[in-house]
């Protein structure tokens, strides 16, 4: 038996994309930014638990642990230095920087997945990496040029885009995994119900 905690995962990345767009979209005044940290340290953190552990302990068959865990680790990290950057009221273009990298492996990795035909709807998840990458990739200039809102509201848009097919995936994945894994059962009640 595997451990598969990939919707929890994606629920996390539909939040933390969610909360970028809506940070771009209303780009806040240096004065205010501070506020946000708390919504990007719990993105980061979260996902910083869930994919050091898929990349240390490969729960998943083959290579879905790199897949998922190597693009989550960079956004986790992305996430966190957004939120000290915030806290501090540093430069968060610096993070962003750092960001564009890791949206330009999510599209790799995206195209990748449609490739091989991998996960049980290849292009969703290659559509998620990709729109998510995209994103990424955005919102260095959306940062870098804040006075141009043409380049915020279509970040926005596609971190947008990106978070909800996230989310319907993760919530999908919730929805099955319940199913799937009603009758598991741990090792140690399989030695007290003698199967």
């Amino acid at each position: 038996m595997f451990q598969d905690f990939i919707a929890v995962m994606l629920i996390n990345l539909a939040a933390g994309l969610a909360l970028l767009a809506h940070y771009i979209y209303v780009n806040p005044e240096k004065g205010t930014r501070k506020s946000w940290a708390a919504g990007f340290f719990a993105t980061g953190f979260l996902g910083l638990l869930t994919s050091f552990a898929m990349i240390v302990m490969w729960p998943l068959p083959g290579s879905y642990n790199v897949a998922f865990g190597e693009p989550a680790l960079l956004l986790s990290v992305a996430f966190l230095a957004a939120a000290i950057t915030l806290t501090f009221e540093w430069e968060p273009l610096i993070p962003a920087i750092y960001g564009a990298f890791g949206g330009l492996a999510a599209i790799i990795v995206g195209i990748r997945l449609a490739d091989l035909h991998m996960t049980q709807s290849p292009t969703i998840a290659m559509l998620g990496y990709v729109t998510a990458g995209i994103g990424g990739i955005l919102v260095m200039p959306a940062l870098q040029w804040r006075k141009v809102r043409g380049i915020a509201i279509i970040t926005a848009i596609i971190l947008g885009i990106a978070a909800v097919i996230w989310a319907i995936t993760g919530y999908e994945a919730i929805w099955g995994h319940i199913a799937d894994f009603s009758k598991w059962l741990p090792a140690t009640m399989l030695q007290h119900t003698g199967k």
